[in-house]
């Protein structure tokens, strides 16, 4: 066994390259790694001929052993990335005793390697490996030791609470011992550290760095830390103190931003209602909208007032925000109506109306009619919060909105207003109990209003109100329009006319007409035209 292994040995040193990889695998089938072997086969590793070289780290693959770390830690800056990454491997598979060797070599290795090193490191973990880890940030600069937190955060992410419990008090002694103007990078990367272990014990020295007088980069990094160490914790008077400045500032930029998330998890308190106040007035809109938030949690009559003017905002998102608010507070909803009972701003009287059906309570009979006499008004001024005041109405009292309505619309009929008769009538098409008296009403105040020729009465909505009232329902049709007194016979031949000329069982209401006109008035033209017609469609 020996000599063969001599000869193996002598292949490797002075054969050809086929020779030199023939007795490498065959190294590497034996297990053979006595300590001429190791040493002819990492001399082989080192080799400028990259086959040759392949084939000696396929025996490391091959053959495991403590004592190949040295040889093999100097490959992990190779050229190659492909050899890297086999390195990596190998190193890795040797768990925790390749720790001491890498963390000797670190300090005057190239960065390609110390990050080869790192990722090694974070895959077999344990406490001297971590803690081999936070002394590399110590010296990196700002882009290296992001990609050792990068490298890290899969390591944490797979630790148990016990794991991580010791990781945080290691990654917190170590911030403590840094200095922040010479080490920068290094305390940026402690916060990143504690942030992603959502480390609560820290917020004391996370909270030192949330102030102007520190540079951005460490402001927001702080305060994500305490975003996600402190989202299940409350928050201290003192802490309050020093986050509500940070909603001020001139600037919005992520410190104010990070600072918006972290008092919203949190119950405010009560002092802080006049800081509020101030932020709604804030030139940043995320700060108007997060006090209008937070106005909602103190539910006071003057919190309330101001959600209910926030209302009329321009800004939807703004309106939004006030109406979320309002919905936390159930005596909000008296303010709104005595709001809504003097609101001349349709948008904010909409916003109003979309927010009453959220609470509960019954509406005196005094509401009730100041409310119809709003909507009355502006019914009769054609004003567009007309919508707003009508939603309101028939949720509040659907029959008492119906009725109002309806007797209006009696009432301006009987005084030949057939506009303002058209308008009251309207509204009465969307309630689920829209009466067939009403709709012939509608449609008698329609065709009113219509100029008196058969080609206008065509397409006219009146004449398809008719047509539907007597297809879908009892109603005398024929009898109404023969009795009103309104109609001139010109416009009963016109609507006559153009039922007649329909596909549907309304043909033979207009026949009726058209005959009513035709006996009625037999020697005029009128009559007479009539009588023709109804030779045409016999």
């Amino acid at each position: 066994m020996a000599d063969i292994l001599h000869q193996l040995l002598a292949f490797i040193e002075k054969g050809t390259v086929e020779q030199r990889c023939a007795a490498l695998l065959v190294l590497g089938a034996l297990k053979s790694e006595n300590s001429a072997v190791v040493k002819t086969v990492g001399v082989a590793l080192d080799h400028p001929n990259p086959i040759i070289k392949d084939y000696a780290l396929r025996y490391f693959e091959e053959v495991h052993s403590k004592s190949h770390v040295p040889l093999l830690i100097k490959f992990l800056d190779d050229p190659d990335r492909d050899i890297q990454e086999r390195i990596i491997r190998v190193l890795t598979e040797a768990g925790q005793t390749v720790v001491p060797s890498l963390l000797r070599g670190v300090t005057a290795a190239s960065r390609t390697w110390q990050l080869n090193a790192a990722r090694v490191l974070c895959t077999v973990r344990g406490r001297i490996a971590l803690k081999g880890l936070l002394q590399m940030l110590r010296a990196g600069t700002d882009e290296f030791n992001k990609a050792v937190c990068d490298l890290m955060t899969p390591a944490v992410r797979e630790m148990d609470a016990k794991e991580q419990q010791q990781l945080g008090d290691e990654v917190e002694a170590f911030a403590l011992s840094l200095d922040v103007k010479q080490q920068r990078p290094a305390v940026v990367s402690a916060m990143r550290l504690l942030a992603q272990l959502g480390r609560s014990q820290a917020r004391r020295w996370l909270f030192k760095f949330v102030g102007p007088e520190h540079p951005a980069v460490l402001r927001s990094h702080a305060l994500v830390g305490l975003l996600r160490g402190l989202r299940e914790q409350d928050l201290h008077k003192d802490e309050y103190a020093k986050l509500f400045p940070l909603l001020e500032e001139s600037e919005f930029s992520d410190v104010t931003r990070l600072a918006v998330e972290l008092l919203d998890v949190h119950e405010l308190p009560d002092d802080a209602r006049s800081l509020l106040a101030r932020l709604m007035q804030s030139p940043h809109a995320d700060v108007q909208k997060f006090a209008l938030r937070k106005m909602g949690g103190f539910g006071t009559p003057a919190t309330v007032r101001t959600l209910v003017e926030q209302l009329g905002d321009p800004d939807y998102r703004r309106r939004d925000v006030a109406a979320n608010s309002l919905r936390k507070i159930p005596e909000a909803r008296a303010a709104l109506i005595k709001e809504l009972v003097t609101c001349d701003d349709p948008s904010k009287a909409w916003s109003i109306a979309e927010l009453l059906p959220s609470f509960e309570g019954k509406w005196r009979q005094d509401v009730l009619e100041s409310l119809w006499k709003r909507l009355q008004k502006a019914i009769e001024a054609e004003d567009r919060i007309q919508t707003a005041f009508l939603n309101v109405f028939k949720q509040a009292d659907q029959d008492y909105a119906y009725e109002q309505l309806a007797a209006n619309s009696v009432r301006l009929l009987k005084t030949k207003k057939y506009k303002e008769a058209v308008a009251f009538l309207t509204p009465l098409k969307d309630f689920p109990a829209f009466r067939p008296e009403n709709k012939f009403q509608l449609a008698l105040a329609q065709l009113k209003l219509h100029s008196h020729t058969i080609t206008s009465h065509r397409q006219h909505p009146a004449v398809e109100l008719f047509a539907d009232l007597y297809r879908n329902s009892a109603y005398p049709l024929f009898e109404a329009l023969k009795k009103e007194r309104s109609l001139t016979p010109e416009e009963v031949f016109a609507l006559g006319f153009s039922l007649v000329e329909r596909p549907g069982d309304e043909r033979s209401v207009g026949k009726d007409l058209l005959a009513h006109i035709a006996n009625k008035f037999p020697r005029n033209k009128i009559g007479k035209n009539a009588k023709n017609k109804l030779k045409l469609v016999s």
